[in-house]
C-alpha cells in the first residue's frame, strides 16, 4: 500500500495540473466576486437595507468560496494529476472528456465539505442543549442536501473546468514536459 502511494506521489505532471487547478480556482473566485458585487449593488440601489445586511452578503460569498470553488479546484487538480492527466498528444475530444471527468471528481470533494459544514452547523445550533439524536437523525437528509448542492455547483463550474483543460492542452503542445504524463485512467 505504501509503495502504491509513493508511486502515485512521484507521478509526473503535478505542476501543470496544479497550475490549472489554481487557474480554475482564480476564475471561479472572480466569477463569485462579480456575482456578489452585482448582488450587493442591486440591493443597495433598490432597497433601504441595513449596512450589516450587505456585510452578510460578502460573508456568504466568502463562505461560498471556501465550500465551493476551493474544494472543486482541489478535486480537479487531483484528477488531472493522478487519474486522467491531459497530455499534448490527446485529441480534443479526449481533453474535453478528461476535463469533464475532473469536474465530476471535484463534485465529491464539494459534497464532503458541504456535508461536514452542515453537520458543524447542526451541532453548533444545538450546542446549548446538545442532543446527539437530533444531529444523528439529520445525517441522511444533510448528506442528501449536500449532494444536490454539490451537483448544482458543479454544473455551473463545468464550463470553466473544460476551458481550463483545453488551455492546458494547448500550452502543453507548445511546452512539452520532460517526462510523459500518465494517470490511473491510462494504466487500465
Amino acid at each position: 500500500m505504501t509503495e502504491t502511494v509513493a508511486k502515485a506521489l512521484k507521478r509526473p505532471g503535478a505542476a501543470p495540473a496544479a497550475l490549472t487547478g489554481l487557474g480554475v480556482l482564480a476564475g471561479l473566485l472572480a466569477i463569485n466576486f462579480v456575482q456578489g458585487l452585482f448582488s450587493a449593488l442591486g440591493l443597495a440601489a433598490t432597497a433601504t437595507i441595513d449596512q450589516s445586511y450587505l456585510g452578510s452578503i460578502w460573508f456568504g460569498q466568502l463562505l461560498g468560496s471556501l465550500t465551493g470553488p476551493l474544494p472543486f479546484a482541489i478535486g480537479y487538480f487531483l484528477c488531472l494529476w493522478q487519474v486522467a492527466p491531459i497530455a499534448p498528444q490527446l485529441r480534443l475530444a479526449h481533453v474535453v472528456t478528461r476535463s469533464l471527468l475532473a469536474s465530476l471528481l471535484g463534485a465529491p470533494v464539494i459534497w464532503i465539505v458541504a456535508w461536514v459544514t452542515q453537520l458543524v452547523t447542526d451541532v453548533s445550533s444545538f450546542a446549548p442543549e446538545f442532543q446527539g439524536g437530533i444531529v444523528i437523525g439529520k445525517l441522511g437528509p444533510d448528506a442528501l442536501v449536500a449532494l444536490f448542492h454539490a451537483l448544482a455547483i458543479t454544473a455551473g463550474y463545468v464550463p470553466v473546468a473544460v476551458l481550463a483543460g483545453i488551455l492546458l492542452w494547448g500550452w502543453l503542445q507548445r511546452h512539452p514536459l520532460d517526462k510523459p504524463v500518465h494517470g490511473t485512467l491510462d494504466e487500465v
